[in-house]
């Protein structure tokens, strides 16, 4: 933050003889009507000022003005939405094979807390900001802490080998050459607005609190995006059936511990005061290399040339031919009264075509389904959800074959 020391209004208080003694009585409209015109950074500094002076009169003035106009504040307009990073299914073309993506939104139950990185601020405790944008975020660092954290707290501890190949380990002097990275990548998340925690902490022996603290926050309700890439480059090269069970063990934990930090232990700050935790309810997509398979093989089902007419090309039957009350295939008799007002002729074939439908029509959509959809995608709606994905996948790719890969 830049300061203005050039600024004559922090001294306008002191010149106009507003404030003659910390000990007399003070016009408060004034002070807050000269307050108001300060900017961020001058206010920061008139706080400094009184500090000193040790008027808490004032400080308490300034901090109340501060809040009050950043509570206001949307960071949407300073590109916060439009600089989170996108990733999706195109970037698995150009990684090696087994890897995968893992993004959701997700929407805060608790304040998410967190230390800025500027020291020189109003309240006791700002949150941290991207620099350039200046809305509250969460470097992707936090989050492979959090990750790790939550593990820890599920019992995989630090000597864990599963541990250590997905997040890494320290770089010691003395054993240079067994350091290795991570197979986890994270990605910041950006929030749009922030406000204000009180926290007052009792007297033991009146349990009563006189000092309370005031805390930037990402307030309840606020949503984010979580994106999470795993690359096992240190696998290039290996066995394919022990590169797949590798994959298949790390993809379990890692769905597991983004349960548990996300609505059990929490992220950032102060998490054992219940502070940045989610809600189970999230919005999101599972990307895996083609090496994984994601949905059991489906019977290809052949349409007969002459039913095409009647089928849209997602396989759905034509509206025309939907009863509109009962949702159904006409039946024959309402086909005979309709077929030459929608260009149909012959009402032998639609009987010959409703049989075929009754019998296929499901196993023929699921298989362009599948065809048509982007490479090896699941959606989800909650981390339960999720879980019951990955628990699927898992057993649908442990049986030993020849994986594909790609080039």
């Amino acid at each position: 933050m830049i300061l203005d020391y050039n600024s004559q209004n922090i001294f306008e208080i002191q010149k106009k003889e507003i404030i003659k003694s910390e000990k007399e009585e003070y016009d408060e409209s004034k002070i807050t009507e000269i307050l108001n015109k300060l900017t961020d950074s001058e206010l920061i500094t008139a706080s400094k000022y009184f500090e000193t002076k040790e008027n808490s009169d004032v400080e308490i003035s300034i901090r109340k003005i501060y809040t009050e106009r950043n509570n206001k504040i949307d960071c949407e307009k300073n590109l916060a939405e439009k600089m989170h990073l996108k990733i999706d299914e195109k970037i698995l073309k150009i990684l090696p094979p087994y890897s995968f993506i893992i993004e959701f939104e997700f929407a805060l139950e608790k304040p998410y807390i967190s230390k800025g990185d500027e020291k020189f601020t109003i309240i006791e405790n700002s949150i941290k900001r991207e620099k350039i944008l200046g809305c509250p975020y969460i470097p992707g660092s936090t989050w492979k802490g959090c990750l790790r954290s939550a593990l820890w707290q599920e019992g995989k501890k630090e000597n864990n080998g599963q541990i250590n190949r997905i997040f890494g380990n320290e770089r010691q002097e003395k054993k240079q050459n067994e350091f290795h990275q991570g197979r986890l990548h994270f990605f910041p998340t950006f929030f749009s607005k922030f406000s204000f925690e009180v926290i007052n902490p009792h007297d033991r022996k009146t349990r009563a609190g006189t000092m309370p603290i005031l805390i930037e926050c990402v307030p309840i309700g606020e949503k984010g995006k979580f994106s999470l890439l795993y690359v096992p480059f240190d696998l290039i090269g290996k066995d394919h059936e022990e590169i797949k069970k590798q994959i298949l063990e790390d993809l379990s934990i890692v769905v597991e511990g983004l349960e548990a930090m996300f609505t059990k232990y929490g992220f950032g700050a102060k998490t054992s005061s219940g502070y940045g935790i989610a809600g189970n309810a999230i919005i999101g997509k599972l990307y895996l290399d083609k090496s994984i398979k994601t949905q059991a093989k489906v019977t290809s089902v052949e349409l007969p040339e002459n039913f095409q007419k009647y089928l849209n090309k997602d396989g759905t039957v034509k509206r025309e031919l939907i009863n509109s009350e009962s949702g159904k295939l006409l039946s024959n008799s309402q086909f005979q009264k309709n077929k030459d007002k929608h260009g149909f002729s012959s009402g032998k074939e639609f009987s010959k075509f409703r049989r075929w439908y009754d019998e296929n029509g499901e196993a023929y959509r699921n298989s362009l389904n599948i065809k048509n959809s982007p490479q090896n995608m699941c959606e989800f709606t909650s981390f339960a959800e999720l879980k019951e994905i990955t628990k699927a996948i898992v057993s649908m790719n442990s049986q030993s074959e020849t994986p594909g890969g790609n080039s």
